[in-house]
């Protein structure tokens, strides 16, 4: 039907639109947090972009319910507010051809949000962890924080770094506490950087212009030693896998497993695109407004109903992880409140379409 395609037309232009700003809005907040954990040496500076990428996947999830449904109010009640719905109806399209039209598009919006929930976005958090996990073992030097005491995996080499040039890779001012075979060793530098031999694979903090001391102060044995640079074997660590949260595990893991707050996680996720193709119709009825109120007028009702809607959907997850909810109840209920609503409201809408009949 051509008004169908038509109305397919306005609100998928609309949700791209409204898509792309929820994503600035929520990827810069994301890149800022990353940018500090990685000014604090909890992340490596080569990592950001890549964690970036990643955490935007698990944005998607979130961002595109709440899009698509802001996106199919402000559609709507723009054609309200321009009268070309009452012109429609007069020509004889009905409610439900708005709601079938929004319902087709909201079904493939809630088919990308299921993959995003239950594939990509774990995918995407178990990917992160483990660039993470590779970071922390490839390196010693990354983890190095300036103005601080850091000590190695081992224990045996402890280092002090006064100052990081931005990009990671020079050291200004160094201590390092070496203890070999028994022996304690002293190294200070006024500058060091990272190598690797090209051969071994070995890596090597190569300290320039500086003192060693062996022995301790006083003995006959005692040596300080000047140089150019000296090369300071950095141990590699094997990769330990870090704590995972459940928003990493696998949809097939959570199935597998009885317990409450794998259930919890696993409805979660389930609930994502089910909200989705809800809320996209409940948005239909909401975005009925009068010319007078314009196309904002039912904007601050929706947002309102989706606050609701999604703090109940958190309440029932809370409840389910603690054990408190049977899983066969969980978030379930939530969801057919919310069909109640979209069904309660469709059909208010489709009876009190055109004008009363005389009695």
């Amino acid at each position: 039907m051509i008004v169908e395609r038509y109305l397919l037309r306005e609100i998928a232009a609309t949700f791209t639109g409204v898509t792309i700003l929820l994503l600035l809005i929520f990827l810069s907040g994301t890149f800022i947090r990353i940018l500090a954990e990685a000014a604090e040496g909890n992340y490596p500076a080569d990592l950001i972009f890549g964690l970036f990428f990643l955490k935007s996947i698990a944005n998607l999830t979130l961002v595109l319910p709440l899009s698509f449904f802001l996106a199919t109010l402000l559609a709507l009640g723009r054609l309200y507010r321009d009268s070309e719905m009452i012109a429609m109806f007069a020509c004889g399209v009905r409610p439900r051809n708005v709601v079938r039209a929004a319902g087709t598009l909201a079904a493939g919006v809630a088919a990308v949000v299921a993959l995003l929930s239950l594939y990509l976005g774990p995918w995407a958090e178990e990917q992160g962890h483990r660039l993470l996990d590779a970071a922390e073992a490839s390196s010693e030097i990354e983890g190095l924080v300036a103005g601080r005491f850091n000590q190695t995996a081992s224990g045996d080499v402890l280092i002090y770094v006064e100052g990081i040039a931005p990009d990671r890779r020079t050291l200004t001012n160094v201590f390092a506490h070496v203890r070999e075979e028994g022996q304690v060793r002293l190294l200070s530098a006024a500058r060091a950087h990272q190598i690797t031999d090209r051969d071994t694979g070995d890596r090597f903090l190569v300290l320039e212009d500086g003192y060693r001391y062996d022995g301790q102060p006083g003995r006959r044995d005692f040596q300080m030693i000047r140089f150019e640079e000296h090369g300071l074997r950095i141990e590699e660590r094997a990769i330990t896998p870090s704590q995972r949260r459940r928003n990493a595990f696998t949809t097939a893991r959570l199935l597998e497993s009885d317990v409450p707050g794998d259930w919890a996680e696993l409805q979660w996720r389930l609930a994502m695109p089910i909200s989705t193709l809800l809320l996209g119709l409940l948005a239909v009825p909401l975005s009925k407004t009068s010319p007078r109120q314009g196309r904002y007028g039912k904007l601050f009702a929706g947002i309102m109903l989706y606050i609701i809607y999604n703090n109940l959907l958190t309440v029932a997850r809370a409840a389910l992880g603690r054990g408190d909810l049977d899983p066969w109840i969980g978030t379930w209920w939530v969801h057919l409140l919310a069909l109640a609503a979209v069904v309660m409201l469709v059909r208010r809408q489709e009876t009190l379409r055109g004008p009363r009949r005389a009695r």
